[in-house]
């Protein structure tokens, strides 16, 4: 059986009602990780270290080993799983967001895929969007399956969902490790594996729900953020995915949307991009 870590980060501002969610979707998984790495990206408050101290441990999760990292200061999610990615002790490495929920069959599948295919290091999967209930799917984010498709889709979009990936870890690591990248650190890494030879594949199914809302689609405007898209256009075009005309296509399309109101980026979100 492939032994694999699970990584995930958790900041101050994050609900202890979504990570006991998260949580409890590991601990009913039919294939478990071997390793659970836990990223305290900086100080968390009281609640949020309740939660942990209850779950926290083998006997609770039903995993061989269970490592906490405390980061001093709040470093934001690049950084934070690179320190999950650098202590990790298996080859492979599963990602998942401390407020989405698993299908309790999401790493019995990959593990499939993996055991079906050895050339594979980077896959993902579908994911069902939630607002309250994870039983309440809303929408859909459905990404391509094959490698072929995965990179010809990069040049435009984000080709995996983050809280769905497993990945090689000796691939992630040659790439670069995740790296600062404010909303892009997962597309930013895929497309320099990617580059470096990662072979990809998505699953079918999904295989995580995420959850959504309004807020979300706030924190995707603004001038912070059109500074990240700008900056993950340039990178795309000086890895060679797309050349000039597709950079500038790619600023015509994406950027000014960041200009728009939350609700109208929704809602381009929910027409467009599901």
């Amino acid at each position: 059986m492939i032994k694999f870590s699970l990584i995930i980060s958790i900041y101050a501002k994050e609900s202890p009602i979504f990570l006991r969610q998260c949580l409890d979707s590991i601990s009913a998984q039919t294939a478990k990780p071997d390793e659970l790495i836990i990223v305290k990206d900086g100080p968390l408050t009281e609640e949020l270290e309740t939660v942990l101290i209850k779950y926290a441990n083998t006997e609770a999760m039903q995993i061989p080993t269970i490592n906490i990292i405390a980061l001093p200061e709040n470093v934001t999610q690049g950084p934070a799983r690179a320190e999950g990615v650098k202590a990790a002790k298996y080859e492979w490495i599963a990602i998942m967001d401390s407020d989405d929920v698993c299908r309790p069959d999401r790493f019995a599948k990959q593990l499939k895929m993996i055991e079906n295919d050895p050339e594979l290091t980077l896959i993902g999967g579908q994911i069902g969007e939630f607002a309250d209930d994870p039983a309440q799917t809303v929408a859909t984010r459905t990404v391509p399956l094959s490698h072929e498709e995965i990179a010809e889709y990069a040049k435009k979009r984000n080709p995996l969902n983050q809280m769905t990936v497993i990945l090689k870890r000796d691939s992630a690591l040659n790439a670069g490790n995740y790296k600062y990248f404010p909303w892009f650190e997962d597309y930013d890494l895929w497309t320099r594996m990617i580059k470096g030879g990662a072979v990809c594949a998505n699953h079918p199914d999904i295989l995580t729900d995420a959850r959504v809302g309004s807020g979300m689609y706030g924190r995707r405007r603004g001038t912070s953020y059109i500074r990240s898209e700008w900056r993950m256009q340039k990178q795309l075009k000086g890895l060679g995915f797309i050349g000039l005309a597709g950079f500038v296509r790619n600023v015509i399309v994406r950027i000014p949307a960041r200009l728009l109101p939350a609700k109208l980026l929704a809602a381009l979100y929910r027409t467009f991009a599901r």
